[in-house]
């Protein structure tokens, strides 16, 4: 009988197997789950496989559910109005992104899948008798490259005045979202630009509102070297520039569980093992970023950022970095071969 080790293997590969088909022909099969996993204390590999399982069955993004995507914005009258076809010839999907492929590339592949599917072509370029612009993206984080976007595109390419611009992302963190679209009316305000977010799915990780939190935000622990020289980096970090900083998390805060776990327990366990895995990472030579956080990038003092967002093209780097740091093809013997990933990151091209 397959055991449940092989079975956890089996099943994240299956959601994997296709992940960047763009960029090589690398398998992520069973063997190479069962690498990455075999990093981590046998103890530990049951549940930072089920949980790993279930996140991937949640928020990873298939060419199949991108397309589904595309669907729900073609229906959505507030976007597309009441005929979306006539509508188009109004609507310029935005490529101004800064830095990274992903709008490029979804905007590419949306317009194959309209095309296809709709039988109409969309407008990238001209800005003649434009009242709508879409700036379409896979996930908001913070949202500072967004506004950074947003106002790099105001400032050099002067859209039309007393239009709408759309923002729409796959995945929402709404931590930073009030600040964020306070930014954007602020400088779409200067063309008269009305401007509105959506999103497909929505993560909690603003500490103003109730818990629970929808990020990997591991609970206090003090048994690993690695993790303890993180957090005493922490604190010299705050006591040098006085700011304050976010620790771990309070055990108490609720009773109920975010649905991105099986269970409390197993949230605890498995938040632990990343905190531990990606604390030794930053431990290693060439690691000295002062953003890399065993938790994700983060811009703050802190653990990391803790999301848990990935598509068929690639992770972000505000996820744990036990999950994607590493180059799966580089030598032990190098510091970026001290560590196999299981996403590995499409490097941003600046």
């Amino acid at each position: 009988m397959m055991n449940l080790v092989q079975k956890l293997e089996e099943s994240i590969a299956d959601k994997i197997k296709n992940y960047q088909k763009h960029l090589n022909d690398w398998k992520f099969d069973d063997a190479h789950v069962d690498k990455w996993i075999n990093q981590f204390p046998v103890d530990e590999r049951i549940i930072v496989l089920t949980e790993t399982d279930n996140l991937l069955a949640q928020n990873y993004m298939s060419k199949r559910n991108i397309k589904e995507f595309f669907d729900e914005i073609w229906s959505t009258e507030e976007i597309m109005g009441t005929s979306p076809r006539l509508s188009m010839d109004k609507i310029q999907f935005l490529n101004i992104q800064g830095r990274g492929n992903s709008q490029r590339r979804l905007v590419d592949l949306l317009e194959k899948h309209y095309l296809k599917t709709k039988g109409v072509a969309i407008n990238r370029e001209n800005h003649f008798n434009i009242n709508r612009y879409i700036y379409l993206d896979d996930c908001m984080f913070t949202g500072f490259r967004l506004i950074k976007d947003i106002n790099d595109w105001i400032d050099h390419m002067h859209p039309n005045k007393n239009t709408q611009l759309d923002v729409i992302f796959l995945g929402k963190y709404n931590g930073n979202y009030n600040y964020v679209f306070k930014q954007l009316q602020k400088k779409c305000s200067e063309r008269r630009i009305n401007v509105d977010i959506y999103n497909m799915y929505e993560y909690n990780n603003d500490l103003q509102s109730m818990p629970p939190y929808d990020v990997l935000w591991p609970q206090y622990m003090e048994d690993d070297e690695y993790v303890n020289a993180f957090v005493k980096e922490m604190e010299e970090q705050k006591k040098n520039t006085g700011k304050g900083g976010l620790g771990f998390r309070n055990p108490y805060l609720t009773k109920e569980e975010s649905n991105l776990f099986t269970s409390s327990q197993n949230r605890i366990i498995f938040e632990k093992a990343l905190l531990k895995k990606g604390a030794y990472i930053c431990s290693l030579p060439q690691c000295r970023n002062e953003r890399l956080k065993p938790m994700g990038y983060s811009h703050i003092i802190s653990l990391g950022f803790g999301a848990f967002f990935a598509t068929c093209y690639n992770i972000s780097n505000n996820c744990p970095l036990a999950f994607w740091w590493g180059n799966m093809q580089s030598s032990s013997s190098e510091t970026l071969g001290k560590w196999y990933p299981l996403l590995p990151r499409e490097v941003h091209q600046q």
